[in-house]
């Protein structure tokens, strides 16, 4: 037969030794893992009876993305300097990586080759200490 339940309040603590409330701790512990076990399996449960997948993570820890790049987080890749101006608007650049921008493919349909596009690293170093002289 079931014991009748106790009040919280009504249990003395300060009466047992050490060894006595580590092992009442324990059990706790394990009567509160078995009950999120159970209520987890449940749930789980009804997400794939509605065709979902259910992931759990410990608060605190930061969720693993396999290989994603999180969206809210900082790209840690550094930037590339350009090697490519578009002489009809230096505002655009290229860094010679990845797909030709539209305004390299125009230059390039035009007769330009990639050399005539290219930054004179020295003309803009020079030009670099001349704004900082300023």
């Amino acid at each position: 037969m079931a014991k009748a339940p106790l009040n919280i309040e009504d249990l003395d603590f300060e009466h047992l030794d050490d060894q006595e409330l580590r092992q009442a701790m324990a059990r706790i512990n394990e009567t509160l893992h078995t009950r999120f076990t159970s209520k987890t399996q449940e749930f789980r449960e009804l997400a794939r009876e509605m065709e979902f997948t259910v992931t759990l993570n410990k608060a605190g820890k930061e969720e693993t993305h396999r290989g994603r790049r999180s969206v809210q987080g900082e790209d840690r890749r550094r930037g590339v300097s350009p090697k490519y101006r578009n002489p009809d608007n230096p505002h655009e650049s290229w860094a010679g990586r990845g797909l030709k921008p539209k305004w390299v493919k125009d230059k390039l349909d035009q007769g330009a080759s990639l050399e005539d596009l290219l930054i004179n690293r020295a003309e803009t170093q020079e030009s670099s200490e001349e704004t900082a002289g300023v």
